[in-house]
C-alpha cells in the first residue's frame, strides 16, 4: 500500500503531547506557523522587528522550535537578531542598587567582556543569572541607563574567548549555535559590536598575534558578575597562523 496514512484523534487528555518522530506535534505546528509568519521561501526573515520580538522572542517560542528549523533558517534568523538588538558598542557601565533600582557608583569605561556579558544576558538564558547582575547597569551616554538584564530570548548563545597563550592578546565575543555539533567550529556564528558574522582573519579573531597562535574558546557561564564569569567549556579551537584554518583542541 503506497501513500501516507492519516491518523486522527477525537480527543487528547489534558497536559498530554502527541509525538511524531520524537517531536511534539504542537512544536511542529509552531515551526510551521513561524515559517508562514516570519520567513520567506529563501529562509530570510520577513516579519518586522516588533513582531519577531513580541510573538517569538520574549515568548520563548523561537527558542522552543530553534532545532526544528533548517541550518539556513537558523543562520538568517540569528543574523537578524544580532543586527537588531545591541548592534553597537556599549561604552559605559556602573554598579548600583539591586533589582534594577538604579545605578549609584561612578561610570567606568567598558571592556569587551562587559559587552559580551550584556549580549549573552539578552540573547541566551539571562534570567537565570539575574540575582548576580541585578545591580549592574550600562549606558551609551551616561544619561540613560539600562539594567544588564531586561529580558532574555533563551536562544543557544554562548560566551567566547579569543586569545593567545604566549602574548598579551585577549578578546571576548559571543556565538550563536547554528548547527547541532558543538565541537564543529562551523556550527557557530560569532558576533560582537557591529560585526554580525566574525570569521578567522577578522580583527576580532585574528589568524595570529605577534606570531603567537590564537585560540577560540566557546563556553557556557556557570556564574556571572558585572564584568566576569566562571565557565564550563563547550569547545576550543586553535587557529593555524599560516592557513587561518581552525583545529579542534581535544
Amino acid at each position: 500500500m503506497s501513500g501516507l496514512r492519516t491518523v486522527s484523534f477525537s480527543s487528547v487528555p489534558p497536559d498530554t503531547s502527541i509525538y511524531i518522530d520524537g517531536i511534539p506535534i504542537e512544536d511542529s505546528v509552531l515551526a510551521k506557523r513561524f515559517r508562514e509568519e516570519c520567513l520567506s521561501d529563501k529562509s530570510e526573515i520577513i516579519c518586522d522587528k516588533q513582531t519577531l520580538h513580541d510573538n517569538w522572542l520574549i515568548t520563548k517560542k523561537l527558542s522552543r522550535i530553534w532545532w526544528l528549523l533548517t541550518d539556513d533558517e537558523r543562520d538568517n534568523t540569528a543574523g537578524f537578531v544580532i543586527r537588531n538588538w545591541l548592534f553597537f558598542y556599549i561604552p559605559y557601565t556602573r554598579k548600583g542598587l539591586p533589582d534594577c533600582k538604579g545605578g549609584t557608583e561612578s561610570w567606568e569605561r567598558t571592556f569587551c567582556i562587559d559587552n559580551s556579558i550584556i549580549r549573552f544576558l539578552r540573547f541566551a538564558n539571562g534570567k537565570d543569572y539575574y540575582g548576580n547582575v541585578s545591580h549592574c547597569y550600562w549606558s551609551t551616554d551616561r544619561v540613560t541607563e539600562y539594567c544588564y538584564w531586561i529580558e532574555s530570548f533563551d536562544l543557544p548563545v554562548f560566551l567566547v574567548g579569543v586569545y593567545a597563550y604566549s602574548s598579551s592578546f585577549g578578546h571576548s565575543i559571543c556565538a550563536f549555535q547554528i548547527r547541532k555539533k558543538q565541537k564543529d567550529f562551523n556550527s557557530y556564528r560569532f558576533f560582537q559590536y557591529c560585526d554580525d558574522n566574525i570569521k578567522p582573519g577578522n580583527w576580532q579573531m585574528p589568524c595570529s598575534y605577534n606570531e603567537a597562535e590564537i585560540y577560540v574558546h566557546v563556553v557556557r557561564p556557570a556564574t556571572l558578575s558585572c564584568g566576569g564569569y566562571n565557565y564550563d567549556t563547550i569547545a576550543e579551537w586553535k587557529i593555524d597562523k599560516d592557513t587561518c584554518e581552525t583545529v579542534l583542541v581535544e
